[in-house]
């Protein structure tokens, strides 16, 4: 891609990422603490994926909103309870999960699973998403979260 136009939308997202945000993102702004972070960002993409749900369309990107949910989630009670959260692939947070006490080897498995097989072929499109599935994975993400959030008794949740 050699266009103009593309190069310049390119160099304006380039910059746009080198400044400080002019109107950021309320619940997010001011943030230092990386677990909180984690919690308010799965918090935002819950509202997200439930106001596509309630319009009843865009089945992927919610399906998509959720798992990332669950992994945020996941990653906040990770860091809330002083454990190392490397840099990982979407999948590995779940074995954090279980170094952590969050659950067992079964459901970290079966988490893994879920993802691999049916984030996947909705993503890439060798499986096709539909409100029913769309629907019970974001009850999941939404189930996790709030169990986590119950767990840890935390306070910075703006679900």
């Amino acid at each position: 891609m050699t266009s103009k136009n593309f190069e310049a939308a390119l160099g304006d997202a380039e910059d746009a990422f080198q400044r400080t945000p002019d109107n950021p993102e309320v619940g997010l702004e001011h943030i230092e603490d990386a677990a909180i972070l984690q919690l308010r960002k799965a918090c935002r993409l819950l509202d997200a994926a439930e106001f596509l749900l309630e319009r009843n369309g865009h089945f992927t990107v919610i399906i998509e909103a959720s798992f990332v949910a669950i992994e945020r989630s996941i990653q906040f009670y990770v860091e809330e309870k002083n454990y190392h959260v490397p840099g990982q692939r979407h999948t590995e947070v779940y074995e954090l999960g279980v170094r952590s006490g969050l659950f067992s080897q079964d459901i970290a498995d079966r988490l893994e699973e879920l993802w691999l097989e049916n984030r996947s072929k909705s993503y890439y499109r060798t499986g096709i998403a539909g409100e029913y599935r769309t629907s019970t994975v974001h009850r999941l993400a939404t189930t996790l979260h709030k169990e986590i959030v119950e767990e840890t008794r935390t306070r910075d949740c703006i679900c």
